[in-house]
């Protein structure tokens, strides 16, 4: 399995790079990627091409112009074009992530199913941007993008998908905005 960290993101709410601001003492990608090498043969960050060298000393997977800049599913897109997986896929927005949640993802994956991700236990909505897509995700997720479809919560709604129930909620809370970030450092 290797890991992607979601990470090319605009960032316009937050007014600054999502996966650069430190929420554990080092820059998110850095926290991130070292959550996921414990799971992964490999930990690729997904970003634009203009944003590699924020990523100095890491493997980048540079979206694919091919896909269009259409957020996530670029990423998972150019991700599947290089391996065909399976990939384990986290935003760079997740601070409350932690390695008990990655573990019991893993342990609960459906390999038989084209992902397995948490299910918002609020929402009963599948959360893409945390989750194991399986290598026969890659051509039914070109097939949803060819067809004009560009969400990858659609398509994991309208697909054999494995939905977990994570071991806390705070572990999907996204952080996108300066209230957020401001929230996290006073809890």
């Amino acid at each position: 399995m290797y890991g992607l960290i979601l990470a090319g993101g605009q960032s316009s709410r937050m007014g600054q790079p999502k996966s650069l601001i430190s929420y554990h003492g080092k820059p998110q990608y850095l926290y991130l990627q070292e959550l996921l090498e414990r799971y992964c043969e490999a930990v690729y960050i997904s970003c634009k091409p203009e944003q590699e060298y924020w990523f100095s000393g890491c493997p980048t997977l540079p979206d694919n112009s091919l896909f269009g800049d259409i957020g996530p599913m670029t990423g998972v897109l150019s991700a599947f074009e290089v391996y065909d997986g399976p990939w384990l896929i986290v935003g760079c927005d997740y601070p409350y992530l932690r390695a008990e949640d990655l573990e019991w993802l893993i342990r609960c994956r459906d390999p038989e199913m084209l992902a397995t991700v948490f299910e918002h236990p609020e929402r009963n909505l599948p959360e893409p941007l945390i989750g194991v897509y399986e290598a026969d995700a890659g051509a039914p997720l070109r097939e949803w993008h060819d067809a004009g479809q560009q969400s990858l919560r659609r398509f994991l709604e309208f697909n054999r998908v494995e939905k977990v129930a994570p071991l806390s909620v705070e572990c999907l809370r996204s952080v996108d905005d300066q209230e957020g970030k401001e929230r996290f450092f006073t809890a």
